[in-house]
């Protein structure tokens, strides 16, 4: 399970919620559910934080974890698509980009 490892890895790095939460830009109250399995469903940009925070990737995030209905449902999102989607964050892609270009492409398709 995806929390089980966030706890694990925070817990390795020394970290309480509370400090992880702060330097993820994101909620205790999140995070802790997150860890619990109450939610098993957190967005690209909520694990990139994460992963960001604790020093690592998402896909040692989400390795092996088969629960994460991100990665279940169809379309399939597959670790090919998450390193794209790594690398474009990581080139500085922001998510208004993404969308401008998720547009764009839509937009050529209709237009053909």
């Amino acid at each position: 399970m995806i929390g089980n490892k966030i706890k694990n890895l925070r817990l390795k790095k020394g970290y309480s919620i509370t400090r992880l939460a702060e330097e993820a830009n994101i909620s205790k109250s999140y995070l802790s559910h997150l860890e619990k399995g109450l939610n098993n469903n957190p967005s690209l940009q909520m694990l990139d934080k994460i992963a960001s925070s604790l020093h690592t990737t998402i896909d040692d995030l989400i390795e092996g974890d088969i629960s994460c209905p991100a990665l279940t449902s169809k379309p399939v999102l597959n670790l090919e698509w998450l390193h794209l989607i790594e690398r474009a964050i990581q080139d500085g892609m922001t998510k208004e980009e993404f969308i401008e270009f998720q547009y764009y492409l839509k937009f050529r398709k209709t237009n053909r």
